[in-house]
């Protein structure tokens, strides 16, 4: 017994130190990149489509043509040997509509002066062109961040930093993500019209890089909530809990967990004396995406709205998943427990100590995402449901 309990302890270190050397990781990468762009910040639900090299003859008419049929702007990072090749392609992009970067490409050894002079290079031969002047440039993920933001430096310019598509859009898309796809692959045309459709479809509005709401090179303040969403990945993965949904007002994740509060009997269509949930009993449990809910707390209209969309995407889980489906009920701790209450949850009030951590806890969040007014009262409770008596009312979408 104990080899094994010797043996769990070094396993549970082991965990614990992976994740704060892949957290580390993951903060000083930010740190190195401070001064890059990489998302705009905003509540509203939109994304940036960035079309990365060219332009170039067989790829890119095919591509304004996609863009023109789903009426959406987005912004072609070319570089200086293409544009002198193609003037007048590069022409057409502008007389679209869209708007232009600079595409460095670079390597993990491209070497600042290098970058600046091609920098300079794929300004003027745009200038030439098309008498236009450009406000953002883009390098590989794998160039030097000193080498990208001194070549920033040199020229006025802004460095992006997109998430690169080669196929379908991520299950989870974080509202002003940059999406970057490539200018001169002959496969693009064809995956343009499904990628536009399916953002229309999850509720996501795409913008050039000049309109991108809340677009901004990051900086420090901004290394607190990159670090607390890195906790909730870590948190996720530990306790096996995913997303729902996939929508842009898709606002929860799922898991189970035992009920932590005294036994309490619930509402349930197939139950006439009600559904009793005993403490401890394993239940499925969601979460609020932390930076969004602290959005949303200082937006209630707003908030009520993408909750309620939530709640179908919770329903449709609970019926359809074979990991929750045959869970009785689910329950979520939240500060917006009163809200879920207008949606037929039953909501119980926290027992002090508990309340105590969770209202520190809450307040640690809207202070990380920089929330202005922390003495506004956001008070934690407990919200559940049965599983029957959910489906029933949020089963399907009216």
């Amino acid at each position: 017994m104990r080899g094994k309990r010797g043996l769990g302890g070094v396993l549970t270190g082991a965990a614990v130190l992976w994740a704060g050397l892949w957290a580390g990781s993951q903060l000083a990468w930010r740190w190195a990149g401070l001064g890059v762009a990489r998302r705009g910040r905003s509540a509203t639900p939109t994304a940036a489509l960035m079309l990365v090299g060219g332009p170039d003859p067989m790829v890119t008419p095919p591509m304004l043509d996609a863009l023109h049929a789903a009426g959406v702007k987005a912004t072609f990072f070319v570089d200086a040997d293409a544009v002198a090749r193609f003037p007048d392609l590069t022409r057409r992009i502008v007389e679209a509509g869209h708007s232009l970067g600079a595409d460095l490409g670079g390597s993990a050894v491209s070497l600042p002066w290098v970058l600046i002079s091609k920098l300079k290079r794929t300004r003027q031969a745009i200038q030439t062109a098309t008498g236009e002047d450009i406000q953002f440039f883009t390098a590989r993920p794998q160039a030097p961040p000193p080498s990208v933001l001194l070549a920033a430096h040199a020229t006025g310019l802004t460095p992006v930093q997109g998430e690169p598509i080669s196929a379908g859009l991520p299950a989870h898309l974080p509202q002003g993500r940059l999406l970057a796809l490539s200018g001169t692959h002959s496969s693009t045309p064809d995956l343009l019209p499904p990628l536009l459709a399916e953002l229309r479809a999850r509720g996501y509005v795409p913008h050039p890089l000049p309109a991108l709401p809340g677009l901004r090179p990051e900086h420090s303040g901004d290394l607190i909530p990159d670090l607390m969403g890195v906790v909730d990945v870590l948190y996720d993965r530990t306790g096996r809990i995913r997303r729902i949904g996939g929508h842009a007002h898709s606002l929860f994740r799922l898991g189970t967990a035992p009920y932590p509060l005294p036994t309490i009997t619930l509402t349930d269509p197939t139950q006439p004396q009600g559904l009793s949930i005993a403490a401890g009993q394993r239940i499925a449990e969601f979460h609020l995406d932390s930076a969004r809910l602290v959005q949303l707390a200082e937006r209630p209209v707003a908030g009520r709205h993408v909750v309620k969309h939530s709640i179908h995407d919770l329903a449709a889980a609970m019926r359809d998943d074979p990991q929750w489906n045959t869970l009785p009920a689910v329950f979520s701790i939240s500060i917006f427990s009163d809200v879920l209450r207008l949606y037929g949850f039953t909501v119980v009030e926290l027992p002090a100590p508990m309340l105590r951590r969770l209202n520190w806890w809450s307040r640690t969040l809207r202070r990380a995402y920089g929330v202005s007014d922390l003495s506004r009262p956001h008070t934690p409770k407990l919200a559940v449901i049965s599983r029957t008596e959910l489906i029933r009312r949020f089963g399907e979408r009216k």
